[in-house]
């Protein structure tokens, strides 16, 4: 028996150490993951845009006034101006974007996909415009404003120049045929004549003195226009006063013409400064498409610091929205 005991027990052993040797199965391994590719495409609004700026005037007058912008792009971050025009008198503007003037406000933006964020250079707190760009068209909102102020760009394309086409030499004409010559008939001596006497020399003429020019001055041939409140436009009854005033320099062509633009006492005064010099433009506007020489027209405005009558009514208030006209010689 005890034989017997050992022999299992060695056989137990033999057969534990050949399950211990055998080759172990290798697990499976995951193939390894691949990134996708980033694309290093990245929106380049770099260039020249212009468009609309739409927002509230004074008393909420709506706003549709010409926006323009100059961007460089560098990455993902850029420089550049915006100009708002027109946006000295609109409140509803950022002040630092209304003091920009015509060279505009300088800003910094970030770009990220379709989203572009433009901020004054001196950060936020001067204004924010949060802008949309879809190929060559952006549409942004001017944040923190009391009313909404929207701004809508499209990208300036540069004109292509056209290359001028050489043209082919052109042969040179053939010499002309000599002329034949005649032969020189024998002179005759000419007669001598005793010299006449010499001319006395009459002093030239003194030219006319032509007058200095005077001051610009009123003159009944020339009469002013009326505008209705908050308005540039020329009304129909007006444009009558103008054709008499486009006569009267057509046939007066060493005239030249000063258009004052004023503004009654409402709003501010920078605001009717804006609008007085809106009225001229207006009034030169109309005398140029009659054909009266833009070089002849000069523009001044005095909002409300002019007014041809004080009191606080409709009456005068009407009075005070004109343009007015002044001659003198060139």
């Amino acid at each position: 028996m005890r034989r017997l005991a050992l022999l299992m027990i060695a056989v137990t052993l033999v057969a534990t150490g050949c399950s211990s040797r055998a080759p172990k199965r290798s697990m499976a391994t995951a193939p390894p993951v691949i990134a996708p590719p980033v694309s290093s495409n990245r929106m380049d609004v770099s260039g020249k845009w212009a468009g609309k700026w739409i927002g509230y005037g004074i008393v909420d007058i709506p706003r549709n006034e010409d926006a323009t912008a100059e961007l460089y792009q560098r990455g993902s971050h850029g420089y550049g101006r915006i100009v708002f025009d027109g946006a000295d008198a609109a409140e509803s503007v950022p002040i630092s974007l209304r003091h920009g003037g015509l060279t505009g406000a300088r800003v910094q933006f970030d770009i990220s996909g379709s989203s572009l964020t433009m901020k004054h250079e001196l950060g936020g707190q001067g204004f924010a415009i949060d802008f949309k760009v879809d190929g060559d068209r952006m549409v942004g909102r001017v944040r923190n404003t009391d009313m909404p102020l929207r701004v809508v760009l499209e990208r300036v394309q540069p004109v292509t120049p056209t290359r001028p086409v050489a043209l082919a030499p052109q042969p040179a004409p053939p010499p002309p045929a000599p002329m034949p010559v005649a032969p020189e008939p024998p002179k005759t001596p000419e007669p001598q004549v005793a010299a006449p006497p010499p001319a006395v020399e009459q002093p030239a003429p003194t030219p006319a003195v032509r007058p200095a020019p005077a001051d610009f001055v009123a003159i009944p041939e020339v009469k002013a226009v009326r505008f209705d409140f908050d308005r540039a436009l020329i009304r129909s009854d007006d444009a009558t006063v103008l054709d008499a005033n486009v006569e009267y320099l057509k046939n007066n062509v060493d005239t030249l013409v000063l258009i004052e633009g004023h503004a009654d006492e409402r709003g501010t005064a920078e605001y009717n400064l804006a609008l007085g010099e809106r009225r001229a433009r207006a009034a030169r506007d109309y005398l140029v498409s009659q054909g009266i020489a833009a070089d002849r027209i000069s523009l001044v405005s005095f909002g409300e610091e002019r007014p041809e009558c004080s009191e606080h009514v409709e009456t005068c208030w009407a009075r005070n929205r004109r343009a007015e006209f002044l001659i003198k010689p060139k």
